[in-house]
């Protein structure tokens, strides 16, 4: 069985080196793919934490589940501290709920600048003089 090759190495063949680390920046970005938590799933996250709050509101709870509590609080850090900071540490569920609105409006803008970011550029074929 064949030692892992380094790109410490000193290789002296330049298409090794470039072969390397083609297959080191792969293996980052599969990396990256796999633990990375797209907007998309976090809107659907967000609507099920929603939906629990909802469901404190209607059974007229005075405050969140704790876990729900740290579920949105996780989810709100993530995205914008300034909003984590706006949640604080009160539990009630209007104001909970108020704060989840703002987190999924800000993923549904992410999710769309996702989908858009991977077209290509329109080019007019009759520029406008």
């Amino acid at each position: 069985m064949m030692a892992p090759m380094s790109l410490g190495a000193a290789y002296t063949n330049p298409y090794e080196v470039t072969a390397l680390q083609i297959a080191a920046a792969r293996a980052q970005l599969t990396f990256r793919s796999r633990h990375r938590r797209t907007p998309q799933q976090r809107l659907v996250a967000s609507d099920v934490l929603l939906e629990h709050v909802e469901r404190c509101r209607l059974q007229s709870s005075q405050a969140v589940a704790g876990w729900v509590f740290d579920e949105v609080v996780a989810l709100t850090s993530s995205l914008d501290p300034g909003l984590r900071l706006a949640l604080g540490q009160s539990r009630d569920p209007d104001h909970v709920g108020q704060i989840l609105f703002q987190v999924q409006a800000r993923l549904m803008r992410a999710a769309q600048d996702e989908r858009c970011r991977g077209l290509a550029p329109v080019i007019p074929l009759f520029p406008s003089s």
